[in-house]
């Protein structure tokens, strides 16, 4: 193969890693754990390791084809500079690198779409190579957008069941807005930079698709940036273009857009709109509490570590230390946050001062390259109005949101459109560019010898590529299949294959343990909790596996408040088995409580443990403790209360913090049947007839939720006995009649008590204390949200 030859091959490998980049968010390989995220990027860091050497060969071979200078791509890397930074001093430099398996957002991940950009930018140089990756692209775009409305129709059509909101391939609908919006203004530049009559109909009609997936996603922070972005656009058409037609056409779209959604937000309260997908593109009133909390937390944690940072991706460090205990109001859901939702403030905790103005500068460059190309003519209007709208929209959707995998795979892509569009070639503007190379005459003596190509040098970084891929991606990919594979056998009782799998996905090295230590923890609960682990001839080994790999966790990474909670209730729900690792879970508990000082799960944990153990005095004195976080948060009065009135027997007490539990600002919401019971014996020695009446109201109003229970007949025929002692006798044939439907033999099983206590027996005497109490206590000790 000649040196011509190899340049071409090298130019394809390369192109083939430049488009095949934008393939990225279609990638769904469902054999992982978060397959919507992390087998994105790991497809995404297999193409750029084995497509990067050629590309580096090709500009050794080449060196008109090597970046260059741009203050832009000077800005993104004076960018990256600071991201390195904020790794080495990071609070926890190894998250900082790789990133978690649920978010992919590590330095390391990080580094491969500026590879990524390397390649573009050398490329791809004028608007005609542009447009077939933006043609490319757009395609692409609608795939994603009907795969999303799609889910409409059949919400079950990926491996989790959609819902109102729709995310398509990228599962999230924050994600599947953010894509769309970038797709929306690369069509719109297509559309004005064509005159074919026929090409525009159908930018058109993707476009259309396009916006309907947006909407479909029910995105308000990308809405606001949308919009925002068509105002600018329109600006900057409007005062730049002497182009009548232009000019009415910008300024028709945009008040049609404006009227379009005047019209939809005058109408949000009829049926029509409040049934549809739009009608939360209309309601701003939902709850932002949460968001300040991290806000604030955030512009703590800057104020705390102003020059780098507590380290790229090591927010939910800042977070937990700082944990404000309001949060748990808003669900549990809302007490596990790894982004502040606001990326400057992200940027600013995360990688200071020094990532701030960096990041800074690339607005700033950007804008500055787009205004001298413009002056100098080097771009026409549609593009310079894109160039200044699609960053502005991109940074104000932002402000409500976090980065993720398909916005850097739009934003990079924007980069490098932009970094191209600010040179002379990218419109032929060759009277701009220095000299006319036709013309000059080369001499052969003093001109540069063209390099040969480099053969062994080649073959040394595609081996380097190789092991690289396989060991940063591959292995951790095939480590996140096992571990799937395991849980998947679980799922149908094999669990000499459950055992097998995880101990091949243990062998493989991953830096990506904590998802594999909680899957199996979670099973090996549950396990416990049916009464089958016990019963197992191997779960000693299960056991010892699920402790180590949680133990290899925590040693890697301690201040990690979730993993150790996950390690510690795991030790815990394992006492009754291994209870000589009851002193580890205490430790564990305590350490993580170091790491999130007022966080009440941990508080709650470790109280359930004393619980378990009999160390009254310091169950009683945590959940006191609790209390004070948040007076007027009814759950830390409800565990308060059942610990007094019937581990202490100070029943005075305890049934006025059950009360208190009740008519708190937040109070707590019965989870189960069961708990009726408790509250019942409160209202009854209060002799508060109308809170008991509430009870089995509570229990009507709520039965599809919290009426199931294990040993129903003898729990309802329970609370049915506490409403015939107090001759609450309509409210027991309710409470009689709901229990029929759960256990029709509740009515029998009644009868029975009735003969054995009489009519006016002690209510108090049911149930024990302990049932109650653990009941409560264990739907405080969910990790988190949904893991997917």
């Amino acid at each position: 193969m000649n040196r011509s030859q190899s340049i071409s091959l090298f130019r394809i490998i390369s192109l083939i890693g430049v488009y095949g980049g934008l393939l990225m968010p279609l990638v769904f390989i469902p054999v992982v754990i978060f397959p919507f995220v992390f087998s994105k990027l790991i497809a995404f860091q297999i193409l750029i390791g084995l497509t990067f050497p050629a590309y580096l060969a090709l500009i050794w071979l080449e060196p008109e084809m090597r970046p260059k200078k741009h203050w832009l791509l000077i800005a993104v890397f004076a960018y990256f500079v600071a991201l390195a930074l904020s790794v080495v001093t990071a609070i926890d430099p190894s998250r900082a690198w790789w990133g978690n398996q649920e978010r992919m957002n590590g330095l390391f991940t990080l580094l491969h779409f500026l590879a990524w950009l390397l390649m573009a930018t050398s490329l791809l140089k004028t608007w005609k190579q542009w447009k077939y990756l933006l043609q490319f692209e757009v395609v692409l775009s609608v795939i994603m957008a009907l795969v999303a409305l799609y889910q409409k129709i059949d919400p079950k059509i990926l491996l989790f069941p959609a819902g109102d909101r729709v995310g398509g391939l990228l599962d999230n609908p924050i994600y599947q807005a953010v894509y769309q919006m970038f797709n929306l203004f690369f069509l719109a530049l297509l559309f004005m930079r064509t005159s074919d009559r026929r090409a525009r109909i159908w930018y058109v009609v993707l476009a259309l698709i396009d916006l309907w997936a947006f909407f479909a996603a029910q995105s308000r922070g990308e809405l606001i940036g949308l919009f925002v972005g068509i105002a600018l656009f329109t600006l900057c058409v409007a005062a730049t273009t002497k182009i009548r037609k232009i000019r009415y056409g910008v300024f028709g779209f945009a008040a049609a857009c404006v009227l379009a959604y005047g019209t939809l937000f005058a109408l949000r309260n009829t049926s029509i709109v409040h049934n549809s997908m739009l009608a939360r593109l209309t309601d701003f009133s939902s709850s932002v509490d949460t968001r300040f909390i991290a806000w604030n937390i955030a512009w703590q944690g800057f104020l705390e570590r102003p020059i780098t940072g507590w380290g790229l991706d090591d927010f939910h460090i800042l977070f937990n230390q700082k944990y404000n205990p309001l949060s748990l109001r808003f669900t549990v859901y809302e007490t596990w946050f790894d982004r502040s939702h606001n990326s400057v403030l992200d940027v600013l905790s995360m990688t200071g001062l020094i990532g701030f103005i960096t990041f800074c500068g690339i607005y700033v460059a950007l804008f500055w390259n787009v205004w001298n190309a413009y002056k100098k003519r080097w771009i026409d209007v549609p593009l310079m109005a894109i160039s200044v709208s699609l960053p502005v929209a991109y940074f104000v959707q932002n402000l409500f949101v976090f980065d993720h995998p398909a916005g850097f795979s739009m934003s990079f892509l924007m980069y490098g459109l932009i970094i191209a569009a600010t040179r002379p070639e990218f419109l032929g503007r060759t009277e701009e560019i220095v000299a006319d190379t036709k013309n000059i005459k080369v001499d052969p003596k003093t001109a540069p010898k063209k390099r040969p190509v480099p053969w062994v040098a080649l073959g040394i970084l595609q081996l380097v590529g190789v092991i690289l891929v396989w060991r940063t991606s591959v292995l951790p990919f095939q480590a996140s299949h096992l571990s799937i594979l395991s849980n998947d056998a679980y799922s149908v009782h094999d669990y000499d294959s459950m055992l097998a799998y995880a101990q091949q996905a243990a062998a493989i090295w991953t830096p990506y343990i904590d998802e594999q230590s909680f899957l199996l923890g979670r099973n090996l609960i549950d396990m416990q909790g049916n009464g089958q682990l016990s019963g197992y001839a191997h779960w000693k080994d299960l056991y010892t596996l699920a402790r180590d790999l949680n133990q290899q966790e925590f040693a890697a990474h301690p201040l990690d408040t979730h993993n150790s909670f996950v390690y510690a209730r795991f030790l815990q729900e394992m006492d009754t088995l291994v209870p000589e690792d009851a002193a580890l879970a205490e430790q564990i508990y305590k350490q993580a409580i170091q790491s999130s000082p007022k966080r009440q799960q941990l508080f709650q944990g470790l109280a359930q443990l004393y619980a378990q153990e009999g160390r009254l005095t310091d169950l009683l004195n945590i959940d006191k403790e609790l209390i004070g976080f948040d007076p007027e948060y009814g759950e830390s009065h409800w565990n308060y209360g059942l610990a007094l009135m019937y581990d202490k027997g100070d029943v005075q007490n305890g049934v006025q913090e059950i009360k208190l539990s009740q008519t708190v600002s937040y109070p707590y919401h019965i989870q189960n049947v069961r708990e009726l019971i408790g509250l019942a014996d409160a209202y009854i020695v209060l002799k508060d007839m109308d809170g008991l009446k509430n009870a089995v109201a509570i229990l009507q109003d709520n039965f599809s939720l919290i009426g199931q229970t294990q040993d129903a007949a003898n729990v309802y025929a329970q609370l049915a006995y506490k409403y015939q002692v107090e001759k609450l006798i309509d409210q027991r044939d309710q409470i009689l009649a709901l229990g029929k439907q759960i256990d029709p033999t509740v009515t029998q099983v009644y009868a029975q008590m009735l003969q054995a206590k009489g009519p006016n027996g002690n209510p108090l005497s049911i149930p024990t204390a302990q049932t109650t109490t653990a009941a409560t206590t264990t739907k405080a000790l969910a990790p988190g949200g949904p893991r997917r």
